[in-house]
Parts: structure tokens; sequence; C-alpha cells
């Protein structure tokens, strides 16, 4: 499913200020030094044209004020202009971190955005563009919409024609604009979706190349990749073009107002009824007024990326909270699978597997059924990581999907087929980072399990220090610690003796809260599911 198309740009940044503050602080210190910029361009003008109208006219005069002003007005405006950038980028760097750290909760919760490729090119380098976006093209923005209307204003205040003139110059850069706007849109749009494109073909590839080679396929992957290569850069010119065409129609339409005005002011200065000093600060303002317009549509096009990923991500994460913030559970609930439809159920036989099975709380039940059934998907779509087509799961008689996910997930532990052990020493890789478990409770856990290792053991890269029939039982330790009121474990006897499969078969059933497990081998239950291609058998 492809992005929506990039919104409109104050609904944007509405929807980025609502979701971080960051924003907010921005657009703060972009009117502030706009304002302060635009007093200080005036302030420039001003001086500069009193200083030579007064040449002009009297070659002795007195210029020690309007110097002094000049020089002010200067340095104030190179100050605005020199902390502006890096203080925007500094108020927009937490927004990087803010962004990444929330986005990769709802993946953690919610499953990747389409495929994993495509997420980490989003969160990525598509989230650096996000903050490129605010730092450089919302002051830009904020600049173009504020510095023109008052230059304007002062322009009509002291020579109502010249203002006329630059009003109406200025409100015909829209027309153009929009035009051209159009155009750049669908570029961008089109230009992300084949970066995300390329970016999980590529991933693809390097996944599979292993397989390719074996059937001779890799040159033709290979040279598919570069015809989509060819393809982004082919659009990124394309955006390019229009990127040019639009800074010669600012530019074009920007020298044509100073002429008019220019012209104007010299004839109304031959007949004598317009002051020089006041020609000149019109003048000299004149080209001021387009400028913050050139610059931020120079910023639009280079942030065109960041545009097109802020809209996919705020889609991302806004789907993700779309839910009902029902809550969860606080005992052991009961599970119904009502006419559930597992992803991907036509890839194993022909036929869809439909799943529905009632499991008591409290109750231990077995997922059986053959490799590709199915097993680890419902397991997933237990734990609300998604995988279901069709069909519905409730908790204690209320739909999964009207329970806040994050509530949820608390009392859900979930150990996979293939878990990961994080962190250097076994308590590290138990307590996750939670100061809540403390030692004795890990010890006793791995007490019931017989698994005998001190808990500043070192694990090595991967927990390779550790057998792999040690690392399951580790996992589940990880799971039991947590005191879950659902426990979902993915074929937990695995790589495991026969002594210690009867072991942990032993501790998961004395154990009170409802628990659903997946595994081949044969175990006692209160109930089986066995999956199949289109039915269930229940025993």
């Amino acid at each position: 499913m492809s992005a929506r198309p990039p919104e409109r740009p104050s609904e944007l940044l509405g929807r980025l200020r609502r979701r971080s503050p960051f924003v907010t602080r921005a657009l703060v210190l972009a009117v502030a030094l706009g304002l302060v910029s635009t007093a200080a361009i005036i302030g420039q003008a001003v001086a500069l044209a009193t200083m030579l109208g007064s040449l002009f006219q009297r070659s002795n005069a007195g210029l020690a004020h309007e110097a002094v002003l000049f020089v002010v007005s200067s340095l104030v405006r190179a100050l605005a202009l020199a902390l502006g950038t890096p203080m925007a980028q500094r108020i927009a760097a937490p927004l990087r971190r803010d962004l990444r750290a929330r986005a990769m909760e709802r993946v953690l919760e919610s499953g990747p955005l389409r495929s994993v490729d495509a997420t980490v090119q989003l969160f990525t380098r598509g989230i650096d563009a996000i903050e490129s976006y605010v730092s450089s093209y919302v002051p830009a923005l904020v600049l173009a919409t504020l510095a023109p209307m008052v230059l304007v204003a002062w322009l009509a205040l002291h020579d109502v024609l010249s203002g006329v003139i630059v009003l109406v110059s200025v409100l015909l850069l829209p027309v153009f604009m929009v035009l051209l706007g159009l155009e750049a849109k669908e570029k961008m749009e089109q230009r992300w979706r084949e970066q995300q494109s390329l970016a999980g073909y590529f991933g693809d590839v390097v996944r599979g190349m292993t397989v390719l080679k074996s059937f001779n396929r890799s040159r033709d992957a290979v040279a598919n990749l570069d015809e989509v290569g060819a393809t982004l850069q082919r659009t990124t010119m394309g955006t390019l073009r229009v990127a040019f065409l639009s800074s010669f129609a600012l530019e074009l339409l920007s020298s044509l107002a100073t002429a008019l005005v220019a012209l104007v002011l010299g004839l109304r200065l031959l007949n004598g009824s317009l002051g020089l000093s006041t020609a000149l600060a019109v003048l000299l303002l004149t080209p001021e007024v387009f400028l913050p317009l050139r610059r931020s549509s120079a910023q639009f096009h280079a942030s065109a990326s960041g545009i097109a990923a802020a809209t996919e991500l705020l889609d991302y994460l806004e789907r993700a909270e779309e839910r009902a913030t029902g809550s969860a559970p606080i005992t052991p609930p009961a599970l119904e699978l009502r006419d559930v439809v597992l992803a991907g159920a036509s890839r194993y036989r022909s036929g869809a597997r439909t799943v529905s099975a009632f499991i008591p709380a409290g109750s231990l039940v077995s997922v059986s059924g053959p490799s590709g059934s199915g097993k680890s998907t419902l397991l997933r779509a237990i734990c609300a990581l998604g995988g279901l087509e069709g069909g519905e799961i409730l908790v204690d008689g209320v739909t999964l999907d009207s329970i806040d996910r994050q509530s949820w997930q608390r009392r859900v532990a979930w150990m996979p087929q293939d878990p990961t052990l994080p962190g250097d020493t076994v308590r590290d890789a138990v307590t996750m980072g939670d100061a809540s478990i403390d030692d004795r409770r890990i010890r006793g856990a791995m007490a019931d399990l017989d698994l005998d290792l001190d808990l500043d053991r070192r694990l090595g890269e991967g927990s390779l220090e550790l057998s792999a029939g040690q690392r399951r039982r580790l996992a589940l330790v990880r799971c039991l610690v947590r005191d879950p009121l659902v426990l979902v474990l993915d074929e937990p006897l695995a790589h495991l003796d026969s002594e210690s499969a009867a072991l942990v078969q032993e501790v998961i059933g004395r154990l009170t809260m409802t628990r659903v497990v997946a595994t081949h081998r044969p175990m006692s239950a209160d109930q089986i599911v066995t999956l199949a291609p289109s039915q269930v058998a229940r025993a």
C-alpha cells in the first residue's frame, strides 16, 4: 500500500506539532528571528537611503546617526542569520531522536511498515530528512510568510504606488507556484516511492542472493536492481528540473517587479513628486520582499523527501494509534478465536485456514500442526503483532483490537521460535532494563527450570557462550519473571533433551496464567488446537 500524497505544509506542521513539542520550539525561534531580521533589513535600507539622499543634497551633511543605525542594523541582521540555522538545527535534533523512539515503539507493537527494508529506510534517511525539514524549511516558510507582509506594509505606508505594485507581484506568485507545485508534488511522491522500492528490492536481493546464485539467476536480479536505480535517477532529475523551473519563475517575477518599481520611482523623481531618500529606501527594500520567497522555494525542493517521509511516518504512527483505548484485563483472561484467517493462508496448501477456538481463563492450550500451517502467525496475532487477514480475537468477550495495544502487551509474555538474548550478562538478558525484576526472582525461575547460571556470567556475542537448550530455557525465564497474565510460547521444547523437556512441561503445566504453546512435540494440555489447511480439530 503506497503512502498517501504529501499534504499541505500547514496541515503537516500541525500534525508534527501535535506529535512532538520540538516543532513548536523551532517555529517560535523562526518567528522571533524573522521579526528581528526583517526589522534589521528596514533599518539598513532607511539608514543607507537617508545617507545617500543627504550626501546628494548637501555634501557636508551630518550622517553620524544614520551611520550608527546602519552598522547596528547590519550587525543585528548578520547575527540573526548566523544564529538562525544552527539554533534551529539544535532544537530540531531532539526531534529526530523523539520520532525514532516513538516509531520503534510502534514497530515493536505493530510490526514493520510494509517491509523491514521500507521501515529501515523510513526510520533512518526518512527521519533525518524530517529533521532537515523542520530545521530548514519550516523557518524559511515562516520567514517567507512574515517578512513580505511586514515589508509590503512599510512600502505601502511610505509609497502607496510602489506598495501596490509589489503587492500585486507577490499575489501573482501563488498562481505560478501552484502550477509548478502540483508537478513538483507528483515528482516528489514518485521519487519517494521509488526510493522505498529500491530499498526493499535491494534487501530482497541481498537476502536471496544465495538462492539466486544456486539457480543461476543472480545476474538477472542485479540487472533489475540497476533498472530500478536508473528509474530513481530519472525521477530525481525530473524533480530537479521542476525545481530549476520554479526558481526561474520566481527570479523572473521578482526582477520584473523590481524593474517596474524602479521605472515608476524614476519617473516620479523627475517630476518632483517623490523624495530621493524615500525612493532609494523603497528601491532597496523591493528585492528584499522576494528574497524570503526564493529561499523558501529552494528549501521546499531540498526538503521534498522530508515532507514525503513525514507524511508516511505520521500516517504509520496514527494508524497504529487509531484504536479504542479499552483497558487490558487484570486477571488471566479467556481467549476466543472467532473465524480467524491467518495471513498467508494459501501459501501452505490450497484453501484458507480458518481457526475457531475458545481458550478458558487460566487453561493450557497446545497449538500443533505441520510446519507452515501458521502456528507462529497465530501466536503473533494473540500478542497483537499482526498476522490476521480475517476474523477476530476476543479477550474476555472484548475484541483485541478495542484494547489498548501497549496495555495488552504489558500483560503478555511471548517467547518466539528463535528467541534472542540481548545483553552482556545473564542478568541483562533477563531483565532487559527492567529494574523492578530483582535477582531473587530470577534465581527462583532459573531453579525451577534447573538452569544453574551465574547472573554475572558473560553471554558473548549472540549468547553463544550458552548451549541452544540453555538459551531457550533462559528465554523462558525472561518470560516467567514478568508474571504475565497470558504466556505465549513458540516451540519451548525445541533443542531440549527428554529430561529437560519434561521439566519445562512440568513448569508450564503448574502455572496459573492463560497459556498458549505451539509445539511439534506431544504435550499434556487442557486443549489441543490442531492447525490444518482448512480445518481445526480440538480434543
